[in-house]
């Protein structure tokens, strides 16, 4: 029998893996190309490299990459284009996305790839499906994004904010409903994402996709002072709102009780969200870095104030690979199966929150417990093991259809 061809249709290149959403689709990618021919075609804010190139192509997948500077263009600068877009229903999500040299070269690349399977990660690359449906199409849903959106509506302080994260959230919810049901199947990230799927949009055909995350050997090298990690590009909203509510109500609750302590940002940084942060000595924002493990290997407790977001934030998973013990708000943990008191530590508010941080510096036995339960989760339900049923379920998709 022929190998089946998958058309994958991505918004972000995979490679480097130093995101969430990165190390997600190149999981899927190496997981596919064991059984499939894959010919990947993406829409990214940056060309890769030659070397960045050849990560995909030595798995056997052919590739072409779109760049395009509209995706991290900020919706400030053209508010006309962002009115126009909106009155026409289409939500900023969507059209930031939307490049037009794309459309003909994929119409093209279907007639002469003759894929078996269009396979869609994230939802907003739907806008390149064909007219005709004549494969199997599955969606790869990173996140709700109505929920996402609605998180961040609520959290918004601004009223100018709201006001657009409020169409924002609407018009994504009528593209959602609308899009979910173009595709045979549907892999959300977690449980949690498939069964808001199911009550917000009422959508059967979804499964949930385990999430493959390697374990790690990452030697601790103990910090002169107690020292806090933070890993996120800053660019996000959530992650940006993590970091400027730790800052702003967390941390000096936690430097009142340990003056010594330090928090440690890793990730690309935005001026223009940090101009409202507290400028604060003990506050190292060290900006993109290629290489997470000088950090990992010496923070003491890992940080996730989220009160935005939805899907899953994998930087937990990178927590527990690197053996550090977690501080978290419910949903910076939403979607995995984690406990609080024997894999995290959960805070509701800033209080507890700093409180949790605290007595972690204080109990090195907890710290140790933590530790040690965080990475038997990691290996019971992130192992490469777990590929195999993403892959058992995606054939009986596949040969359904």
């Amino acid at each position: 029998m022929a190998t089946r061809k998958i058309l994958y249709l991505s918004q972000m290149y995979p490679y480097p893996p130093d995101g969430g959403g990165k190390i997600k689709t190149l999981a899927t990618l190496r997981a596919l190309a064991q059984e499939y021919e894959i010919f990947a075609v993406f829409v990214s804010e940056t060309n890769p490299t030659a070397e960045e190139l050849y990560e995909l192509e030595k798995l056997g997948i052919k590739v072409k990459v779109f760049c395009t500077d509209k995706i991290l263009a900020s919706v400030k600068d053209d508010l006309a284009n962002l009115a126009w877009h909106f009155i026409r229903g289409v939500p900023h999500y969507v059209f930031q996305y939307t490049h037009q040299p794309t459309f003909p070269y994929i119409q093209s690349l279907i007639k002469e790839f003759k894929p078996d399977v269009i396979h869609v990660d994230h939802l907003n690359m739907a806008q390149y499906l064909p007219k005709q449906k004549k494969q199997t199409w599955i969606l790869e849903h990173h996140n709700v994004e109505t929920y996402l959106y609605w998180t961040r509506f609520w959290q918004s302080p601004r009223i100018t904010r709201k006001a657009y994260l409020f169409i924002e959230m609407l018009l994504t919810f009528l593209f959602e409903w609308k899009t979910l049901r173009r595709f045979d199947h549907v892999f959300a990230i977690s449980d949690v994402e498939r069964r808001r799927l199911t009550h917000i949009f009422y959508v059967s055909n979804v499964t949930s996709q385990p999430l493959v995350y390697p374990a790690t050997n990452l030697k601790h090298v103990p910090s002169r002072r107690p020292y806090i990690l933070f890993i996120g590009n800053l660019g996000w909203p959530p992650n940006e709102d993590a970091v400027e509510w730790f800052l702003k109500t967390i941390f000096p609750q936690v430097v009142q009780k340990l003056p010594e302590t330090e928090f440690h940002v890793v990730g690309k940084r935005q001026p223009r969200y940090e101009k409202n942060w507290p400028k604060l000595k003990n506050c190292i924002l060290h900006g993109y870095q290629s290489s997470l493990d000088p950090f990992l290997s010496k923070a003491d407790v890992f940080v996730m104030p989220f009160r935005m977001g939805g899907g899953m934030r994998i930087k937990a998973l990178t927590a527990l690979s690197a053996g550090i013990p977690i501080v978290s708000t419910p949903l910076g943990v939403d979607g995995f199966g984690l406990t609080h008191g024997k894999n995290y530590l959960r805070a509701k508010d800033a209080d507890r929150f700093a409180l949790m941080i605290t007595g972690l510096f204080d109990n090195k036995r907890q710290r140790n417990r933590l530790v040690t339960a965080g990475f038997n989760y990691l290996q019971k339900y992130h192992s490469v093991e777990k590929n195999k049923d993403f892959l058992a379920v995606y054939r009986s998709v596949v040969n359904f259809h």
